[in-house]
């Protein structure tokens, strides 16, 4: 008895390709799968046109100094987004902020190390503003920023005359934020990642980052089951605006000045690293890590076109292919997949199919160290 039991187990046993397969399955219905596809196409077409500028050390050095900036601010705008929420006015707080620093440090005689704080804590309270007027008066947060966009424009505008302010930034300072880093690589990049790092593990690994996707699925059963929900959507607005403080303070310490237009159309360019990402424009669904991968994209995209010799217009044409494509790939055929049937006849979401998968990789990687032994 006990013989034919372990018979049929191993012939119920589902073949190795059909675990790839629902391995391959699952993988496309992770939210990053969009913004990595988006990579490994875009590396191998810009090689192709490119081969001998494309594939080198200083255009990867270019890629993520881009995707460094703009990544830190679409993280917040990311974080907000899958909390059911919009933010406008991340480029226009990314200028005030940056007004602030140089101020600060310009005419009080303030040094960079509380200068930047101070201006990432007027980001968290402008943050809080938007926040509070959503919450207060239940108005779509679209609109909410949207108007607080020009008013702190504005206000930006007005202070600064229009013209741009410059102040020394002692070296200290300036290496720490956006100096060359090993390899030639610049510090925001490691901000980038420390931040895409912490906002991964907010999102995935603790009770705020269930909160947060418990208000984007569904406001009033999220309230049903005891969530903050207007603490959350504050707090998600300050975090929006604070990242988008920081990637202000990064570009003061990088250019050592601030002008009236500083951060002007980041947060349409934000907004689309997120859904490249593969953030659902209606909220409860996302990842940080998507996000990192996204504004690697728009990196690749803008050094790419330079390299290709291609006109500048093609930026915006490729940029806006790309977020159409991902949202078709993040709702139509991510909705096809889930409801599709499983490889090798496994249930959805079955614990059977987490081992299997996870047995398969861990014989593959002791056959590889197998063979280094050899």
């Amino acid at each position: 008895m006990a013989q034919d039991t372990d018979r049929r187990t191993i012939e119920a046993r589902p073949s190795v390709g059909a675990i790839y397969a629902e391995a391959g399955r699952r993988l496309m219905l992770r939210p990053e799968a969009t913004a990595l596809a988006a990579v490994v196409v875009l590396f191998i077409v810009f090689t192709i046109l490119s081969p001998e500028l494309f594939p080198t050390k200083l255009t990867y050095i270019s890629v993520m100094s881009v995707a460094a900036e703009l990544g830190i601010v679409s993280i917040g705008v990311t974080l907000l987004m899958i909390g059911g929420h919009f933010d406008l006015s991340v480029g226009a707080v990314l200028g005030l902020t940056s007004f602030v620093s140089v101020t600060l440090m310009r005419d009080f005689g303030m040094p960079p190390y509380v200068a930047a704080p101070a201006a990432v804590a007027v980001g968290a309270c402008l943050g809080a503003i938007n926040g509070a007027i959503v919450v207060r008066f239940r108005i779509h947060s679209f609109v909410v920023t949207l108007g607080t966009m020009l008013i702190w424009r504005g206000v930006t505008i007005a202070l600064t005359g229009g013209f741009p302010m410059t102040v020394p930034i002692p070296p200290a300072f300036k290496a720490m934020m956006s100096g060359p880093l090993l390899g030639g690589f610049r510090m925001s990049m490691l901000w980038f990642l420390v931040i895409g790092a912490l906002g991964t593990f907010l999102l995935v690994r603790t009770r705020f980052g269930n909160w947060i996707q418990a208000r984007g699925q569904n406001e009033q059963a999220a309230r049903n089951l005891g969530v903050p929900v207007d603490q959350v959507t504050i707090i998600l607005f300050m975090l929006a605006s604070s990242l988008a403080a920081v990637a202000g303070v990064i570009q003061v310490a990088r250019f050592s000045s601030v002008d009236a237009l500083r951060g002007e159309g980041i947060e349409l360019q934000a907004v689309a690293v997120t859904v490249i990402g593969g953030t659902l424009l209606s909220g409860g669904f996302g990842s940080v890590v998507g996000t990192i991968f996204g504004a690697i994209t728009f990196g690749m995209i803008q050094v790419g076109l330079v390299l290709a010799g291609a006109p500048g217009h093609f930026f915006r044409t490729l940029t806006g292919l790309i977020v159409v494509g991902a949202v078709i790939l993040n709702t139509d055929v991510a909705r096809r997949l889930a409801s599709s049937k499983p490889f090798g006849g496994f249930r959805r979401s079955s614990e059977a199919a987490d081992a299997a998968i996870a047995a398969e990789q861990g014989r593959d990687n002791s056959g590889m160290t197998e063979v280094r032994r050899e």
